[in-house]
């Protein structure tokens, strides 16, 4: 009998954390490996097969993967295995198909160990109902010259990336990110800027995955991205500003500055919120290019400066964003964000504000408020915006005890 979700979370609660898995697979799985929970035969420690158990999402949709025995293991009241054990830092590979038969899934719990079988996984690819036979974002990559030679893993890996963009809510690309991460060599490096470089932005997921991996492979991969900031395309100037901001390190600060000056706007806007969120001073901003932006009339660019003076180390704007929170009456969404920012900068201190707008008489400012109040506390509270007066009552009051219970914290520190 299937479990419920209150036993799946508290198995969850239980579950013991593996701190390397090394997964060698047939085919980039739909679901994700971090959601998942391994089970040792007959035990951790001496193990002859491990079994998976896909659980929330994964084992609603994703049950094809499982073969007989694998669903009649997962569905049996006692197992006979240790477990269930969680997997923490993941390492996924693609295994070379046979010439007959398709390999065999297995995982190892450390780089040089033991392979054990995960008996119960269907060694072939399910088929995924929700993709289509002809998938348009293929187009480019099927033509594609590789200029490098790359691990099957990480070509397997562009694909399905590529693949994924076109479809409405796939999570498989998380996995070949993964991937990508773990193939790190200059051959990648250069396939993955000449990827950018050339493919069309139909389907712009594959150049924000290309990009943050590019950007996060050590200084050569950083001075790569660097040098897409100048592509002729303003549309890849744009990822390439958005991927600056969300890898937050100041050695992009220089590239954001000229695209803060640059034709066009989409791409002034997408550089003026990275330079937010990595924060600039005087040292980094000479110019002071980006506090010109701080007697904007677009309230937006006003919030994205104060939010880069503030992570730049300059604290006097925490109160003008705090005030926007009080008094202006918009959507946080419809400033710049403001949620997002306040979460960034870990500006709690917004929290009693953002609770009183759970108090407005319109829906959307609710929901807005509490999609807020999630991010800057943490709490994992199920909120709709189609609310009701107890499920509202019951909302202030979490966010009000966490706000009263942080202020106690921060008197018994001082």
């Amino acid at each position: 009998m299937p479990k419920s979700s209150a036993e799946q979370r508290e198995e969850q609660e239980e579950a013991k954390s593996l701190d390397e898995v090394y997964f060698e697979l047939p085919y980039v799985p739909d679901f994700l490996l971090e959601e998942v929970h391994l089970w040792f035969v007959p035990e951790r420690d001496n193990p002859t097969a491990v079994y998976i158990e896909l659980l929330g999402d994964s084992g609603q949709h994703w049950t094809s993967y499982y073969s007989k025995k694998g669903w009649n293991f997962v569905h049996e009241e006692s197992r006979p295995a240790e477990g269930p054990y969680r997997a923490t830092n993941i390492h996924i590979s693609i295994l070379e198909p046979g010439r007959l038969f398709a390999p065999k899934p297995l995982v190892r719990l450390d780089k040089e160990g033991a392979a054990i079988p995960i008996v119960g996984l269907e060694k072939k690819r399910p088929i995924n109902p929700w993709k289509p036979n002809y998938i348009q974002a293929l187009n480019f990559i099927k033509k594609y010259e590789w200029q490098h030679s790359l691990p099957r893993s990480a070509q397997h890996a562009i694909w399905e990336i590529e693949e994924c963009g076109q479809v409405a809510g796939s999570i498989s690309w998380k996995n070949a990110e993964r991937i990508l991460q773990d193939c790190d060599s200059k051959e990648l490096r250069l396939t993955l800027a000449d990827i950018f470089y050339n493919r069309p932005e139909d389907y712009p997921l594959g150049s924000e995955v290309y990009l943050r991996v590019l950007g996060q492979s050590g200084a050569s991969g950083f001075k790569d991205l660097l040098e897409l900031a100048k592509h002729p395309i303003s549309r890849k100037r744009k990822i390439v500003a958005n991927t600056l901001g969300e890898l937050k390190d100041s050695k992009g600060v220089n590239a954001l500055l000229e695209l803060l000056e640059d034709e066009d706007p989409e791409v002034r806007i997408a550089a003026l919120r990275g330079l937010g969120r990595v924060g600039v001073n005087r040292d980094l901003d000479p110019e002071n290019k980006v506090a010109g932006f701080l007697e904007s009339e677009d309230v937006s660019k006003r919030v994205w400066a104060a939010q880069a003076a503030l992570k730049g180390g300059d604290r006097s704007y925490e109160k003008f964003l705090i005030t926007l929170v009080k008094d202006e009456p918009r959507l946080l969404t419809d400033m710049g964000e403001l949620g997002d920012v306040l979460a960034d900068l870990s500006l709690i201190e917004a929290v009693p504000y953002c609770v009183n707008r759970l108090k407005h008489p319109k829906a959307e400012y609710r929901a807005d408020a509490a999609e807020a109040l999630g991010k800057l506390t943490g709490l994992n509270l199920e909120y709709q915006s189609i609310d009701n007066e107890d499920l509202r009552r019951k909302t202030i009051k979490a966010y009000t005890r966490w706000w009263d219970e942080k202020k106690r914290e921060r008197r018994r520190l001082r």
